[in-house]
């Protein structure tokens, strides 16, 4: 994984929101904030654990966020007409049931709340994952478990579930694919946060 491709690719799709001025630029900045974020650590966790181009899934998320959510901006501050706000509506759906279709809602909320440092939701919402009958939500629980005790810097609680992780990931046979599937996690997760403006290492 390279960290700074990451940063680049992300930066790019910002760009393109640039072009706002006025309110309707400063609903429109509001507005990809949210969207853009839980697309980009979806879909990079998600191309990560499951197969994929994890830089280039980011990347892609975090272009579809944006511009959906700054269209969501653009519809309060410039009361655009209907048919562009169900456009709106239409794409954060097909992206929302498309990454959650993967790996389940709790995991998505988890991811979206550990890349805003709210690790209580996030590891709650990995718990009720595991306990899903889909082996995809379980695998992507015990992943965002981990990443909520790296994250935190309980590095040793993140390596204590590396016996699950080997159990149930079939792309992860030892410990030392376990250690760097983690740590490729814990780089995407902060290179993410910085390109959003939060805190890359939370306080």
């Amino acid at each position: 994984m390279r960290p700074v491709a990451l940063v680049t690719a992300l930066g790019l799709t910002l760009a393109t929101l640039a072009g706002c001025t006025g309110k309707t630029g400063e609903y429109a900045g509001q507005g990809a904030g949210i969207g853009a974020i839980s697309g980009a650590v979806g879909g990079f966790v998600t191309a990560a654990i499951f197969g994929g181009n994890p830089v280039e899934s980011a990347a892609r998320s975090a272009a579809f966020g944006a511009a959906a959510g700054g269209t969501a901006g653009a519809i309060s501050g410039a009361s655009a007409d209907a048919a562009t706000k169900e456009a709106y509506e239409a794409a954060q759906k097909e992206k929302r049931d498309r990454i959650q279709a993967k790996i389940g809602d709790d995991a998505f909320a988890g991811l979206t709340a550990l890349a805003k440092c709210d690790h209580a939701t996030a590891t709650s919402k990995a718990g009720v994952a595991q306990a899903s009958t889909n082996s995809d939500f379980v695998i992507a629980g015990l992943w965002l478990e981990a990443l909520a005790y790296s994250d935190q810097g309980q590095e040793d609680r993140a390596r204590a579930m590396y016996g699950d992780i080997i159990a149930r990931d079939p792309n992860i046979s030892d410990e030392t694919a376990a250690e760097l599937r983690r740590r490729e996690l814990a780089d995407g997760l902060s290179e993410i946060r910085g390109e959003y403006d939060l805190p890359k290492v939370c306080g």
